[in-house]
Parts: structure tokens; sequence; C-alpha cells
């Protein structure tokens, strides 16, 4: 009976290391992956700041195509002619 309850705490001791080392091992991979989607956002931001520089001036489009139109009308008035 005593080496059966001795045998019963070996198996328990190894299966809790296992248990134990897999969840080590789960929290290692998670902690990797956050790591690793850290740095993907850090690209992304970088990305989008590049993208916004790069399209600030289409919203000076809008008053640029009012000033054109300002213009044109003025040299139809200065020709002579209508409204344009």
């Amino acid at each position: 009976m005593v080496l059966a309850i001795s045998a019963g705490w070996y198996v328990g001791w190894i299966i809790g290391a296992v248990v134990v080392l897999l969840a080590a091992g789960l929290l290692l991979m998670a902690i990797m992956t956050g790591r690793k989607i850290s740095g993907q956002g850090d690209a992304i931001t970088e990305a989008l700041t590049g993208t916004r520089e790069n399209t600030t001036p289409l919203f000076d489009v809008s008053g640029l195509n009012l000033v054109v139109i300002r213009i044109t009308r003025g040299l139809a008035r200065a020709r002579g002619g209508g409204d344009a």
C-alpha cells in the first residue's frame, strides 16, 4: 500500500510539472505575440503619419477650386462676357 501511495505521488508530481511547463510555454507565447503586435502597431502608426502628411494638401483643393472659379468669372467679365 505504501508503494502505491508513493507511486501516486510521483505520477502527481510529474503531471503537475507538465501542467506548469505547458502554462509557462503558453504564457511565453502570449508575451511574444503581444510584442509582435506592439511592433506592428508602431509600424502602422508611422505609415499613417506619413499618409496624413502626404494627403494634407488634398484638403486645400476645394479652396483652390474656388479661387480658380473666381478668377475665371473675373476674366469673363473683363472680356465683356456674362457670368461664367
